[in-house]
């Protein structure tokens, strides 16, 4: 004869009550997430916080030492030739940390962008703004060399406040015409030269964008040349020699 067991009757849970547990493991794991997402913004806030302080003290003490480099700087006593003289002058730094008078000088030079450069008479003007940008191009002297590969190779015009390159001489007769300029080797003649119509001339002229030194400012400065009877000395300091580089 079997034994007789004992079966329990099996306890039956609401639906309801089913899908309200659901609810609530799926609120408590999003609270979760939440909780886990705001504290972690938080330590980024606080980190970010941390750091743009950092930034606006490192800024402010960058533009003081700007200011103090300025009133140094006008203190020099300016060395102007008594002849017209050329220069080609090439921004090589500058940082969206500017000095206000800083950043208004390279824009009056035309020196917007790291790269560029411009021909400039040098002229007691000139050589007041040479000395407010000087930590931010390099200049020199360009050879009759240079200017023709400069403009040759990397000229373009200012044609109704757009860059448009060189193509034929009927642009520059109709731009300078007036001037006696009607083709390329005048505009080579009149930079040259430091003529009557330079101004005229360089303005026709956008600014030369030139490429990126192959290993950077910094290995530049280190390297050396040597040309006979002469100091060696850093390839940066002779203008013609970064122009061959960059051009």
């Amino acid at each position: 004869m079997a034994d007789n067991q004992t079966v329990a009757n099996p306890t039956y849970v609401p639906e309801v009550l089913l899908k309200k547990r659901k609810i609530n493991e799926r609120n408590a794991i999003e609270n979760a997430r939440k909780r886990a997402e705001m504290r972690k913004a938080k330590k980024k806030s606080l980190k970010t916080a941390f750091k743009r302080a950092d930034e606006f003290v490192h800024k402010h003490r960058k533009i003081q030492a700007e200011e103090v480099r300025i009133r140094r700087q006008s203190r020099k006593p300016l060395n102007v030739p008594e002849q017209p003289k050329l220069l080609f002058v090439l921004r090589k730094s500058g940082d969206k940390d500017l000095h206000p008078t800083v950043k208004r000088t390279l824009k009056k030079l035309r020196l917007a962008k790291v790269h560029q450069g411009v021909f400039v008479k040098l002229d007691e003007k000139a050589a007041e703004q040479l000395k407010l940008i000087e930590p931010y191009v390099t200049y020199g002297e360009p050879t009759l060399k240079s200017v023709q590969d400069l403009v040759i190779k990397r000229g373009y015009a200012k044609v109704k406040g757009k860059r448009m390159p060189i193509s034929d001489n009927m642009m520059v007769e109709e731009a300078l015409g007036k001037y006696n300029v009607i083709c390329v080797e005048d505009i080579i003649h009149e930079i040259v030269s430091v003529g009557e119509h330079f101004e005229a001339v360089n303005q026709f002229l956008w600014p030369f964008r030139l490429n990126d030194p192959v290993k950077g400012w910094r290995m530049k400065k280190m390297e050396k040349y040597q040309e006979p009877g002469k100091e060696a000395k850093p390839m940066e300091d002779d203008i013609n020699k970064m122009i061959e580089t960059m051009n």
